[in-house]
């Protein structure tokens, strides 16, 4: 460790500049000040590692390393350096929502080197930040990129930065670039280009991310390339992991079409070739047209659930797999789930006055109304003038609905894909009219089925709606056809309240009913059985050509089972709306 006076001299010094540091931004700016740390230890255990400086736009923190700052030697830079991290607060990326917008449009820019994206970002908003404080703020940027040059630093990447620096504050070749023997005409001309990029977006940066990392695509291609790259360039990466840590971010599972327009290779507009001819040209060099049609879900209108996981887990390294996926289908349902129930009040009954009667004797006197008798007649003979007020009741005696719960079966056979990886529709059907009871106050049993083999189920019935996504989004792979002996634990006896029964399978739920069952019970007759202790209503949605297996389908109709045919699964979207509206949209 170095000098612990130094560095607490350095503590002083840099707590002085924060305010200037704010005040290049603006004198209203409301920023915490930010967490310094004397040694690297402390640094590490704060998540700061590879750099001296670090954001965290989960908590709006600023993370210092002054240990590292007093080794770079770069002490007298506190205002250049606290500036540049406020602006990765307050300017790029600002807010954990456009942090993974622009590394989503990014990853569209590196196709099959997605990895490094999170890199790529990080340095693109260092370019918009640092050419705004040099230019406009007078700030001495460059000095601080001159302290930390050393021969060990540099590589090919880091000659481009270096060299896309001295293009935009103009600076003479080799002030930054100090290595000569990396410089090429190909580095010059993609600095140079680099450089109107940054200038060019920087007031609209989030629509250059595209452009900047095709620009970055040949130098990141190879991986030892890469990797060496990266171990010189780790000095500069302070909002790579900026969003470790971050709940759910909303809307990120919608295509982004304008990201994939964005992907431009600025070396072919630069030769002055129709910009739209360029774009086609260069994604499907790049492999995009094909992401591009590739949109999955309702209207193709949503990326992959894979791509959806590896991009969160780029936002935060620490998410987790499942909550990620939970979110996806979550997100996908949620314009097609009913709306919010109504409140219903409970029913109040007022007595109001609805006419007159005779009030004879034997009648209580309190009901005797004397104003109405007196006008009657002004001599009040018992049963025959007198009058009493007969009273009414406003109450309309309505009878409140109850939701029905409901049992979602999916088959999750062999030849069921994996929803974490592809898109599933059984999954998305299931997620619609299970959130749609619970919206509605039902409860919900879940359960996943490939058998022979392995199924998976909630714990009865429940109003979790975590616990329901868990179960539906998990993977078995299993067997052929869904059990129907999973029916046996709900419905074997009457359950305490009625439910409907949905099963999501294709035509090889016929050869599990007619499977041998070792036992006395068919299975068929397990489907009866279950259908009438359920007391509500049993559909199956085979996945199927309408009237296959057409005297099974009657046998099951003959029970009460609804047979519901989908010839594709997209279909299965369209089934869960109408069942959702028919038993649970009602006020």
């Amino acid at each position: 460790m170095h000098n612990q006076s130094e560095i607490e001299k350095t503590l002083a010094l840099w707590k002085s500049h924060w305010q200037p540091a704010k005040l290049e931004w603006n004198p209203l700016l409301r920023l915490q000040e930010p967490i310094w740390c004397l040694s690297n230890e402390e640094a590490v255990k704060e998540g700061l590692t590879g750099s001296f400086a670090m954001i965290r736009l989960t908590d709006h923190r600023i993370v210092i390393n002054l240990e590292e700052i007093v080794q770079r030697g770069i002490t007298d830079y506190a205002t250049e350096v606290l500036a540049h991290e406020i602006g990765h607060h307050i300017f790029t990326p600002a807010n954990l929502y456009d942090n993974a917008i622009l590394l989503n449009r990014i990853r569209f820019a590196l196709p099959g080197i997605e990895d490094r994206a999170p890199m790529v970002s990080n340095l693109y908003a260092d370019f918009l930040i640092n050419d705004k404080l040099q230019r406009i703020h007078k700030l001495r940027m460059s000095e601080v990129y001159q302290a930390i040059n050393s021969e060990d630093t540099f590589s090919e990447f880091w000659t481009l930065m270096m060299r896309t620096y001295e293009y935009l504050w103009r600076l003479n070749r080799g002030e930054l670039a100090t290595n000569l023997s990396f410089h090429s005409k190909k580095i010059d001309s993609d600095a140079s280009l680099l450089a109107s990029l940054v200038r060019s977006y920087s007031k609209n940066w989030i629509h250059g991310g595209g452009r900047f990392a095709v620009m970055l695509y040949p130098y990141l291609m190879d991986d030892k390339t890469f990797q060496d790259s990266r171990k010189k360039i780790l000095i500069l990466l302070d909002a790579e992991d900026a969003g470790k840590g971050a709940m759910d971010i909303a809307g990120m599972t919608q295509l982004d079409l304008e990201g994939y327009d964005e992907v431009i290779d600025m070396r072919k507009e630069a030769l002055s070739l129709k910009e739209e001819e360029d774009a086609k040209k260069k994604k499907q060099s790049l492999g995009i047209e094909k992401n591009r049609a590739g949109g999955e879900g309702p209207r193709k209108g949503y990326i992959g659930p894979g791509n959806y996981i590896d991009l969160m887990k780029q936002v935060n390294p620490n998410a987790d797999e499942q909550r990620l996926v939970n979110a996806y289908y979550k997100e996908i349902a949620l314009p097609h789930l009913i709306d919010f129930p109504v409140e219903i009040s409970e029913n109040v009954s007022l007595d109001l006055p609805e006419g007159l009667e005779t009030w004879d004797i034997g009648d209580s006197i309190e009901e005797m109304d004397w104003l109405q008798s007196a006008i009657l007649s002004p001599t009040l003979i018992p049963g025959l003038t007198t009058q009493k007020r007969t009273f009414g009741s406003d109450s309309d005696n309505s009878i409140s609905k109850s939701p029905l719960n409901v049992y979602i079966g999916i088959d999750c056979s062999g030849s069921m894909m994996n929803p974490k990886q592809n898109f599933s529709w059984p999954v998305l059907a299931a997620a619609v009219i299970g959130l749609s009871a619970l919206r509605a106050g039902a409860a919900v049993m879940g359960c996943l089925s490939g058998e022979p083999g392995d199924y998976l189920e909630t714990d009865g019935f429940i109003t979790d709606e975590t616990d329901l996504l868990t179960t539906l989004t998990s993977y078995l792979g299993t067997g052929y056809a869904y059990g129907m002996e999973r029916l046996r634990k709900p419905f074997e006896e009457k359950p305490n309240k009625k439910s409907h029964i949905v099963i999501v399978t294709d035509n090889d739920i016929f050869s599990m009913l007619d499977a041998n069952t070792g036992t006395e019970q068919s299975h068929w007759e397990l489907a009866e059985i279950a259908l009438k202790n359920a007391g509500g209503h049993g559909t199956m949605v085979l996945h199927s050509q309408p009237d296959y297996h057409k005297d099974f389908v009657i046998r099951l109709e003959k029970m009460g089972w609804k047979v519901c045919y989908v010839t594709n699964e997209a279909e299965l979207l369209k089934f869960a709306l109408e069942f959702s509206q028919q038993n649970y949209a009602y006020v």
